[in-house]
């Protein structure tokens, strides 16, 4: 190839370049939307919020929330991976989503070539909790008892069938020794409002449920952390009211579709660590339970790879029902 044929493509391409650079350095340019798929009120919507304002001083654009609730997380989650690969549209996911659904649907087989991971955002333990009036004082072995004297006549809500308080309620119950009946709902926050009315009998909950404690509304019998969960002291752990071996932490993560160019990917997952790792985020996170995290991507990657083999087993034993 001649010197001048060289300089010729090079003035050509000179304005692609050019234009690809500056769309770069623009980015962003107009406000973001974060998909969340279940409902306002719970676990998920309330960190997403927090998370949300402190995202937008630092990229400096509005952050939009938008609640996408159904079908388990499917209908949010499906809008997160079809949306435009131009890093405006990302979302919220969680175990359900990006651990489970691979297992549990065909349709999401290839979901982890089908999104780009941004960030681990917060961790937290879960609470089995009751109905305190209906619960008349009883302890986590004495509520054990009644419901094993009692079968068939416990129930127990969730965001939904396969998420991870649906797995979780399974797991606790199973090395409890009872069989409860699940009920599935569109949200955290509409199962919590039917477990404060008597509808349920118990539930794990995650922070979210930490103001109708402190109403006494509910009660939290134990706790699955390896020792004693700061937003509810008084609670035993599951060890010390005798379950050995189960111990259980949710995340709550943010991913975009897969495609998102490189550049744009590097700066959201800067922004969300710097975000998540605000004193005022940390602060206002921490009050409701959890635990800021702000990972880089392959940390998540690496997380719902060891978590994948986990719920595997848990689906092959048959205690969490799909249909």
């Amino acid at each position: 190839m001649t010197l001048s044929l060289i300089r010729r493509l090079a003035q050509c391409l000179a304005p692609f370049v050019l234009v690809a650079a500056a769309h770069a350095q623009a980015w962003p340019s107009k406000p973001l939307t974060v998909i969340v798929p279940y409902p306002p009120g719970g676990f998920t919507d309330n960190v997403t919020r927090v998370v949300s304002r402190e995202l937008a001083k630092v990229l400096g654009q509005p952050v939009v929330v938008e609640n996408k609730a159904g079908a388990g997380g499917r209908i949010g989650t499906d809008m997160i991976l079809n949306a435009a690969k131009d890093g405006y549209t990302i979302g919220l996911a969680v175990p359900a989503t990006l651990s489970l659904l691979p297992i549990i649907d065909p349709k999401y087989a290839d979901l982890s070539r089908r999104y780009a991971p941004i960030t681990i955002g917060v961790s937290g333990y879960m609470g089995f909790a009751v109905n305190t009036a209906q619960n008349k004082g009883r302890t986590f072995q004495e509520f054990v008892a009644q419901a094993r004297a009692n079968p068939g006549k416990v129930a127990y809500g969730t965001p939904g069938v396969g998420t991870s308080f649906n797995l979780w309620g399974e797991i606790v119950s199973s090395a409890a020794g009872f069989d409860p009946i699940h009920v599935p709902y569109k949200g955290e926050g509409p199962a919590l409002t039917d477990l404060a009315g008597g509808q349920l009998q118990f539930m794990m909950v995650t922070g979210a449920a930490k103001s109708l404690v402190e109403s006494g509304k509910l009660t939290i019998l134990a706790t699955t952390g390896p020792e004693r969960w700061s937003l509810f002291p008084n609670a035993p752990t599951l060890k010390e009211v005798g379950i050995e071996g189960v111990v259980a932490s949710g995340w709550l993560a943010y991913i975009a579709p897969a495609g998102v160019p490189q550049d744009i990917m590097d700066k959201l997952s800067a922004a969300f660590r710097t975000a998540l790792r605000d004193p005022a985020v940390e602060s206002a996170l921490g009050s409701q339970g959890y635990t800021v995290v702000a990972s880089r991507p392959e940390e998540l990657v690496n997380q719902v790879r060891s978590e994948t083999a986990l719920f595997g087993k848990v689906i092959k034993s048959g205690r969490v029902k799909f249909d």
